[in-house]
């Protein structure tokens, strides 16, 4: 168990609370030595894409992208996304699929928009987020809106979860869930008002969230779309331009899920025996290589649990085992984790159920690609990461996870590679493609709260506040790296370190600290003209 270092009583809350989280993440503890001191913006600088040779070409990955956005955005708005991508080849890949109102990720998306020095000036922002994950994620919440608002004046329980969905799809994957309807919208708002007459929002969080429940959710041209895919997008669209206070320069936000850009590609891969995919796939000695190499690791697969699995399933024994190479989908939309396995003379990918469904396919190009097109795999991250980062070179733009297990998976390749000399150049190539582009836990905008505490500011609580004008946006070019990750961390040190001893209402004594620290350096800095709009003046940000 972690412990609060014993210091003086005077040592602020925020100095200990920040060496707690970089015992625990070597990232943030390189993070806040090189640059804790500097500026958003000198961070944001070392955000860039890789110019190393890929493996494979690009073109089917921007053939790819833009079919995708047209879908999903038009074809004005895929055009310039591929235009981006073409020019700046550095994608955000941290952010899960599905409705979000996570400060962590929007502002994240906000921040990797605003780095300098690109090669030229997008009015899209592309993010591709993993559509495999549970609606009930911890982290985003694809179930619903994730307020940022003290319940009953207190901070512990920031932020607090207002489901659209019903409970009975909690354990289904983003991705195998209908649209929502208009009697989820209207139970939603009931629900609000239920919460805020019993003091679990303020007023303001009433107001605001309900402003966004009847002119996004329960707009029909958002009602009327044909999946809860399409839906997340636009609702996530329509949100990110609510967050400005002028639309015009807000630019249009272009969410696709990940996994189908990654299906479309396989169908060349699995067929072309040069490509990374098809040799770490189906040559064996080469597969049983990568097999063994990355066993165990963050993100890919627990040989051992798998098999255990495939003898003895049970509710919940998919925690922690990963996958190989993809999951399954079971029909009632969960995934199921898959092992390969010996089948007469061939292979099967293998798995179970949480209810005891068997579910297994050919281990061949042919029956991969079958059940891709019939909804019943999903490519993993380990397989996603291997299209479009290690084959194509695209830079991924991760959080702290992703730069962890991103280098292991790029070993493990390398290695797995290198068995043969057939293979070393591929190896080489891949050796140079980008790993470890991390953007995580800055959050520079924030809520101030009538006492002086300031809290993390998601999508919602922007726009109620009237959005973001060119002066908030400049604010990265004076808030320091360190306070950023003070304001994270009032939501997300239980996702950096585990099982810390904190004082109880840490939560919100950081977040007066936090705002303490925040009005002594406004002080410095030049105060509002006089004409600006009062209605602003609650977002935390510097002029």
């Amino acid at each position: 168990m972690s412990r609060l270092a014993t210091s003086a009583p005077t040592t602020p809350l925020g100095d200990r609370i920040l060496a707690l989280a970089r015992g625990s993440s070597p990232l943030v503890d390189e993070t806040l030595r090189r640059y804790g001191d500097r500026t958003l913006s000198d961070y944001l600088a070392t955000i860039a894409a890789s110019r190393a040779p890929s493996l494979q070409d690009r073109e089917d990955l921007w053939e790819t992208v833009e079919a995708e956005a047209t879908a999903s955005c038009g074809p004005e708005a895929a055009a310039e996304v591929v235009a981006d991508l073409r020019a700046d080849p550095i994608v955000p890949t941290s952010n899960h699929f599905g409705i979000d109102t996570a400060a962590e990720s929007v502002q994240g998306t906000l921040l990797f928009s605003l780095r300098p020095g690109r090669t030229r000036r997008s009015r899209t922002a592309l993010v591709l987020g993993f559509g495999s994950i549970s609606m009930n994620n911890d982290f985003s919440y694809p179930m619903g809106l994730l307020l940022y608002d003290p319940s009953q004046g207190r901070l512990e329980h920031l932020p607090q979860r207002l489901p659209i969905f019903p409970g009975r799809v909690k354990q289904r994957a983003v991705c195998a869930v209908e649209p929502f309807d208009e009697q989820m919208v209207q139970r939603a708002q009931a629900r609000l008002r239920r919460m805020a007459e019993d003091g679990d929002v303020t007023p303001f969080c009433a107001r605001a969230a309900g402003e966004i429940l009847e002119e996004v959710f329960a707009a029909p041209a958002t009602l009327g779309l044909p999946s809860y895919r399409r839906q997340a997008a636009a609702v996530n669209g329509e949100l990110w331009r609510r967050i400005f206070s002028d639309r015009s320069h807000a630019g249009e936000l272009v969410q696709l899920q990940i996994e189908p850009i990654c299906a479309a590609l396989l169908r060349r891969d699995l067929g072309d025996e040069r490509s990374l995919l098809h040799r770490l796939f189906f040559v064996d000695e080469v597969r049983e290589r990568l097999l063994a190499e990355l066993d165990g690791g963050r993100a890919c697969w627990r040989r051992a649990d798998l098999e255990h699995r495939l003898g003895e399933p049970a509710p919940g024994a998919a925690r922690g085992c990963g996958t190989v190479f993809f999951w399954g989908l079971s029909d009632s939309g969960r995934r199921i984790p898959l092992a390969l396995e010996a089948r007469g003379s061939g292979l099967v990918l293998a798995g179970t159920s949480d209810g005891g469904q068997a579910w297994e396919t050919e281990w061949s190009a042919e029956g991969i690609l079958a059940d891709l097109e019939a909804g019943r795999l999903l490519p993993s991250l380990f397989t996603c990461f291997t299209v479009l980062a290690f084959a194509r070179g695209l830079s991924c733009v991760g959080g702290y996870y992703q730069a962890e297990y991103l280098p292991a998976m790029k070993a493990g390749i390398v290695e797995a590679l290198s068995v043969a000399a057939e293979h070393r150049e591929a190896a080489e190539l891949v050796a140079q493609a980008p790993s470890s582009i991390c953007l995580a836990a800055l959050q520079w905008l924030v809520r101030e709260l009538d006492d002086g505490s300031v809290v993390p500011a998601g999508p919602i609580e922007l726009a109620g506040m009237g959005g973001l004008g060119r002066s908030e946006l400049a604010a990265v070019e004076s808030v320091s790296v360190r306070e950023a990750y003070l304001v994270a961390l009032t939501e997300l040190f239980d996702q950096l370190v585990s099982g810390a001893d904190l004082p109880d209402g840490w939560v919100s004594r950081l977040a007066l600290e936090n705002g303490e620290r925040r009005r002594k350096r406004l002080r410095a800095v030049v105060t509002r003209p006089p004409h600006q709009s009062s209605s602003r003046k609650r977002i935390g940000v510097p002029t």
